[in-house]
Parts: structure tokens; sequence; C-alpha cells
């Protein structure tokens, strides 16, 4: 309870800006497709032999938008006359904004929000996946050095320190790398485009499911809680682009030419007219928070026993899409500070509605 409130400032203010939407995130110049893989690697380092032998599949619908990725792989590695062996099994499942991160070695699921779609916001420059993957391999020093084929399909060869990648529409079909003596080999054994994908592709294994901060969350809400997700990435999507259009344009009128470095003074007025964009989608989420924080003031002030503190706890849950676990001790003192946080949270909500420049923004956040 304490957590939610002390960070959910934060939380809004940063997820306006950190998505780009679904429909802008298309990784691939192919539609859907499935690729099968044999993964193979050797080497001594230091008089360590080490040999990894696995495979890999991907499969993928709505351009990359919607994937999965499943590795199997053992290495042994020999080192002072004894071996050891490691198997690794793990599955990344990626859908639009979320990210499902599966280890069956441990039989348990993370779920995060998809840092690739975070990267390609700040630093896409409204750039496509495929395009900012090519602008990455330039500025490691990576160059095209011709074209290959794999399964018949022909690919763009591209180095960069070490590695050799045959992409084919964004998808990579090949990658060597010898580095320090270690060599590995990622090759397509088969690979199928423009299928009809199911649901069924998408399975993932009945484990536990948790959240980046350890909370084992509910399977059953996660449908929803992943719906919301998208729809809030949507809306961030056209957000930023607004922002930017705001940036750019007050670039232009600065007359801050392409490449040119802005003055203190130009740079403040770029980041006051994108504030301005973003302000009322951002005063929209705070109205929205202001009902959660607003709601569990009056019913936890009206709390004596913890049964009824959770029952509070449970529908700001509900309220605001939340998975906070429920309350273990319910006391005057702890009813005193919890109601204190609430305040806490209610201030800052009033000073953001309020904030019409990002000093202001700043102040409200304690900055």
């Amino acid at each position: 309870m304490k957590k939610r409130v002390k960070i959910t400032l934060v939380l809004v203010l940063g997820s306006t800006v950190l998505f780009a939407g679904p429909d802008q995130f298309k990784m691939y110049g192919v539609k859907s497709g499935k690729i099968d893989y044999k993964i193979t690697g050797s080497g001594n380092m230091m008089g360590i032999e080490t040999k990894t032998v696995g495979k890999k599949r991907i499969t993928f619908k709505n351009y990359g938008a919607k994937s999965l990725t499943e590795e199997n792989k053992v290495q042994k590695t020999v080192a002072g006359g004894k071996s050891t062996v490691e198997k690794s099994h793990t599955i990344a499942y990626m859908d639009g904004a979320m990210l499902y991160n599966v280890n069956f070695g441990q039989k348990r699921i993370i779920r995060m929000q998809n840092p690739a779609m975070a990267m390609m916001t700040v630093m896409g420059g409204g750039k496509s996946p495929m395009e900012m993957g090519e602008a990455m391999l330039k500025k490691m020093g990576g160059k095209k050095i011709g074209t290959d084929k794999v399964l018949g399909y022909t690919c763009d060869l591209w180095e960069a320190m070490g590695t050799k990648q045959c992409i084919y529409k964004g998808i990579t079909l090949k990658a060597e790398s010898n580095i320090m003596g270690m060599k590995n080999l990622e090759i397509a054994t088969k690979a199928e485009f423009d299928l009809s994908i199911s649901d069924d592709d998408f399975e993932l294994p009945d484990f536990p499911v948790y959240d980046m901060s350890g909370n084992k969350l509910d399977k059953n809400s996660l449908a929803s809680m992943d719906q919301k997700e998208k729809k809030e990435a949507a809306q961030s999507g056209a957000d930023f682009a607004a922002a930017m259009g705001a940036m750019a344009a007050a670039a232009k009128r600065a007359g801050i030419k392409p490449g040119e470095k802005p003055t203190k003074a130009q740079e403040k007025d770029m980041e006051d007219a994108m504030i301005s964009a973003m302000l009322p989608r951002m005063k929209q989420k705070m109205l929205a928070q202001e009902k959660v924080l607003q709601y569990g003031k009056e019913c936890l002030g009206e709390a004596d026993t913890l049964k009824e503190a959770n029952v509070c706890s449970r529908k700001m849950n509900e309220m605001s899409g939340e998975q906070d676990d429920d309350l273990t001790q319910w006391d005057e003192k702890t009813k005193k500070e919890t109601l204190g946080f609430i305040d806490q949270g209610l201030a800052g909500v009033a000073c953001v509605k309020k904030a019409e420049t990002m000093d202001q923004m700043k102040e409200c956040m304690g900055e």
C-alpha cells in the first residue's frame, strides 16, 4: 500500500512517454513465421574448454509484435581435469507492451514491461525496429559486407565486433562469431513465413507468474492486465508522437538546423513545448489515480480491523489494476502512517494537475 502511493506519480508520468504504440512496433518485414535454429559453440579460454550444443525456435505474427522464442542448450565445461554440464531451457514470450520470461529450471515466469518498446520510443526517432537495428550495427562499427543465402533466402551480411550476421527482412538467419578463441554459430535449419499462426503456438507452461519485484500474480487477472497495458501503450505512442511533433515545431521556430546543438534557452523552449503537448494526457491519468486515492482515504479511514482494511485494499487494486498483496497488519500506527502516505499522494496529484512546465513537474516530484 505504501509502496504504491509513494511511486504512483513516477509511474503515471513515466508511462506517458515509455512506449511506442503496438502498430508502430514491427520487428520484421514479414507478417508471420516459424524458424528453427541449430546452436553450436566451442573454445578454450585460459585453459577452460567449453562446448555448447542446442536448438532454438522463433514463432511470430503481426510482423514480430507478438513472438515466442524457445531455447534449449547444453554446455559442457572442462577445467583442471573436472567437467561440468549445465543445461538451460527458456522461453521469452513478447506480446507488444508485455514480456514473459520462462525459466524451466526454476519453474517460474517473470512478467515485465517490454524494454524493446521503451528503447524504440526513447531512441527510435520515428524509425522502425529494422531501421534502428541497422543504425545500431553501424554505430558499433558494423559494415554491410555483401549478401548470402540461408535456406534459399537471400540475406544481407553484416559484420560487427567479431560477429557476422545474415539478416533477412530484419530476421537473423545466421550468426557466427569468433571472439578470443570462443567460436559460436547459430543457423536456421528450417524457416517458414506468412503462415497462419494460432494462439496455441504461444502457450506457456503452467508455472507461477511473478512481477519484477518478486510478487506472485493472479493468473486469472493476467489477460485483463495485459489488455490494459496494451491500451495504455497505444495511447502513449500517440502521446509521444504529439510531444515529439511539438518539440520539432519549437525547434523550427527557434531556427535550429538539423544536427545543430541548441542553446540552453532553446532547449528550455523545446522542453516546455513537449510537456505542454503531454499535459492533457498526464492530467487525465492523474484524475484516475486521484479517484483511487480518495476512495482509499475514505475507506481505510473507516477501517478498524485488518479484514476491513483488506477489503479496501482489494478494491483499490481493482480500481487501479495493481496487484498489491493483502495487508498483514492493521493497528492505529499503521493506519495513521498509511493515511499519511495517501495524503502525500493526493497532494502530489493536485500539484501535477496545476503544473504547466517541466520545472513545475519536477517540483511536484520533489526533485
